[in-house]
């Protein structure tokens, strides 16, 4: 495959670079940007073209007109310490102005709450006042030297996408306003707006809405410096009558405390509550309901609809049960590395999926450093190294189309970067043409990763952005990795062909399963597993709870403790087995430096293999229980060493060790994809450097590689 696949930005006034480019790239689509229009001369080309379309910011007079259907969220005012019987409290302080205005449309009696934050009590409705004047609550008969805070409803006055646009290109247009489909009116607006919109864009082939309608939350603070953020967040699509439609839908009412939660707002990283789980079900209804409203309008006219798996995805869950129902014919996904393509790739359904690619064509990058404007940027360097990250993902389970977006009229300034680019789409054509007939080989067996989220949550663990973490270890590695819900291990068991059951995560959050781990039906079915052969791997601080005298609940299957300020067992009684050579560690030059540690670990049994320490704290732990076999890793920190040794890890507790040079490499700069069907295998250069390395057949036969810095080779089989 020499074309195609590929969507290319271009812009007005670039119509001659748009063909040149569209020749180089072998682009067979080609797509607007925000702050950009296509000309009638590149509409009338011979190529898909793909509009972009955010409904909810389209029609900006609609949104200003109605500034009472903005989208809304709870904030909860900064905590103030009483130090009389009454206290005033500004509500706004800490929080932009730009961003946010009260609301003082809706009851606050009714939907806020004054909490005293000392003993957890809600105040009495009839002990505060509400000055909708100065944006202050005043609290009598307050308790001297009690903490206390207000959970309070405000109106997006500058939507989340535009603002970030809007700062990061030093725009000086006015803000837009986001607006609230779940408003019944607005609901109806939009439906002719699109009718509208579709009539003035006759040569659109593709729509991209981007994305639906609730963006993931970023709350900024006066100087407008993120306070907090997060990107499964469903903060961002409150508003009263959805509050009030829940209670007729689901039979009981939400407090604000219920979204609020105490200034956490039911992070992701923390396990969900039942009321959070009926709240995301309930966002996820509606969207999906009005959603496909759109969807039928831009099917009738003959398009294609697609939506971005970004910015306002929330709502959309693509891997939830409803999402199909929809009726999108693609998703397009931002990637800046292996984790969030396989967040793509991985996602249950078959309609196209399409990545779009950095460095965005902006004149900054993803950290606001200078990228295609001002001294010291590189989108050659970022070029190679994104697509080295998401080539591994890419080359074990792919997606459909790439592309990339942006101001075409900065990328052509740097003629290296569109040789890069060349590269990118030629390589990635490639792969598509070998994985056609079959997947890359893989350890058999499923690696499978329990989360108190399970699938909803596949690949989304957000760790260490932009470079990844211990996911984007995993994205590329010969796995085949599945994620499952702790509720669901509870019901099911885990399925028969797994091989290594991951528990990875800070303790007490949804990731590592906090309070899961205290019961027992999932401790007997872990310990279980193992014992009958299984392998499992912990890494961070899995299983952990303080829970009956431990907090590593599997203490017996890792074979190491992990020390608390309650705990008094002795640090040195049991030293374990120092091997002076493991397979785990067969790759390591120098000591395993896993970077920041939590906590510190002993050897909680004689017989566990103690692979690394950092002083008396054990780091990494290999151990027998029964027939299996578990690994314990104290920490991560992603580096071209440590993928191998979660390599190695993954090998050793399936039991597959005498398997790992069958299709493997020798170099762990190197990696490699087996296309056995095809004929092919890819060989891959994952540094900056020139590397040599071995490539080990299916039989562990090996023949020497040479590659140049992040290249690929196909070796043929």
């Amino acid at each position: 495959m020499k074309n195609g696949r590929f969507t290319l930005p271009a812009e007005a006034g670039m119509e001659k670079e748009t063909l040149e480019l569209a020749e180089k790239w072998g682009a067979d689509a080609i797509r607007d940007s925000d702050g950009t229009v296509l000309s009638p001369e590149i509409t009338e080309l011979d190529f898909d073209i793909l509009s972009t379309l955010c409904m909810i910011r389209a029609d900006q007079d609609w949104n200003r007109s109605h500034k009472h259907h903005c989208q809304q969220k709870y904030l909860m005012s900064d905590p103030r310490t009483a130090e009389a019987d009454t206290l005033v409290i500004d509500l706004m302080s800490g929080y932009s102005k730009d961003q946010f205005e009260l609301d003082t449309v809706n009851d606050a009696k009714k939907y806020w709450d004054v909490i005293d934050r000392t003993t957890g009590e809600v105040v009495d409705p009839s002990k505060w006042s509400l000055s909708a004047a100065d944006g202050t609550v005043t609290i009598t008969g307050a308790s001297p030297w009690h903490v206390y805070t207000v959970n309070f409803l405000v109106f997006q006055i500058w939507e989340s996408t535009s603002m970030y646009n809007h700062i990061t290109n030093n725009w000086t247009s006015p803000h837009q306003l986001g607006i609230d489909p779940y408003q019944p009116e607005t609901r109806a607006h939009l439906l002719e707006y699109l009718d509208k919109w579709l009539d003035e864009h006759p040569n659109t082939d593709i729509v991209r809405f981007t994305s639906v309608a609730y963006q993931f939350p970023i709350v900024k603070n006066e100087a407008l410096e993120t306070r907090w953020q997060d990107w499964c967040s469903y903060r961002d699509c409150i508003s009263a009558k959805a509050l009030d439609d829940f209670e007729k839908k689901k039979g009981y009412r939400l407090r604000s405390e219920d979204l609020v939660d105490a200034g956490y707002y039911n992070a992701t990283d923390r396990l969900p509550t039942k009321a959070y789980r009926d709240w995301v079900d309930f966002v996820n209804e509606f969207t999906t309901d009005f959603a496909r409203e759109w969807v039928e309008k831009v099917h009738a006219r003959g398009k294609k609809a697609v939506m971005f798996f970004c910015d306002h995805w929330i709502g959309t869950e693509p891997y939830g049960e409803r999402f199909e129902s929809m009726g999108f014919d693609g998703l397009v996904n931002p990637v800046i590395n292996g984790t969030e393509l396989r967040r793509m790739s991985d996602a249950p359904t078959s309609i196209s999926k399409e990545v779009r690619f950095y460095p965005y064509f902006f004149p900054v990058n993803l950290v606001g450093e200078p990228l295609f404007v001002g001294e010291g940027g590189d989108p050659v360097r970022e070029c190679k190294e994104y697509w080295a990250k998401a080539r591994r993902a890419m080359l074990r389970k792919g997606v459909d189309r790439i592309g990339y977006g942006g101001y075409l009229n900065l990328a052509v300034k740097f003629p290296e970067f569109l040789d890069s680019v060349e590269v990118v789409a030629n390589e990635f054509r490639q792969i598509l043409d070998h994985a056609d007939k079959g997947a890359a080989y893989a350890m058999p067996g499923k690696v499978v990763i329990v989360t108190a989220w399970g699938k909803l949550r596949s690949w989304m663990i957000g760790e260490d952005w932009p470079s990844g973490g211990f996911l984007e270890a995993l994205s590329g590695l010969q796995v085949d990795v599945h994620f499952m819900s702790f509720d669901e291990l509870k019901k099911d068991g885990l399925p028969e062909d797994t091989s290594v059951l991951i528990n990875y995560g800070k303790a007490r959050s949804s990731w590592s399963g906090g309070t899961y781990w205290t019961d027992p039906k999932v401790v007997e079915t872990v310990r279980a597993f193992i014992a009958g052969g299984g392998g499992f791997f912990g890494v961070c601080e899995p299983t952990a709870i303080e829970h009956q005298g431990r907090l590593l609940q599997l203490e017996d299957v890792l074979g190491v403790w992990r020390s608390t300020p309650s705990n008094v067992r002795s640090n040195n009684v049991i030293t374990g087995k120092r091997p002076s050579q493991h397979f785990i560690t067969a790759d390591v030059n120098g000591t395993v430096d896993l970077g920041e540690l939590a906590g510190v670990t002993y050897a909680a049994n004689p017989e566990v293999e103690v692979l690394s320490t950092k002083g008396d704290n054990i780091t990494l732990a290999a151990n027998r229980f029964g027939k299996g076999r578990s690994v314990y890793m104290a920490g991560f920190t992603l580096s071209i060493d440590n993928i191998r040794l979660v390599q190695r890890a993954l090998y050793w507790a399936a039991g597959k060790d005498k398997e790992f040079t069958r299709w493997n490499t020798s170099n762990p700069a190197t990696e490699c994809a087996a296309f056995v069907e095809a004929g092919y295998c890819a060989v891959t250069n994952q540094s900056a450097d020139a590397q040599k390395t071995t490539l080990y057949d299916g039989d562990g036969n090996g023949q020497e590689i040479s590659l140049d810095p992040y290249e690929m080779k196909w070796v043929k089989i």
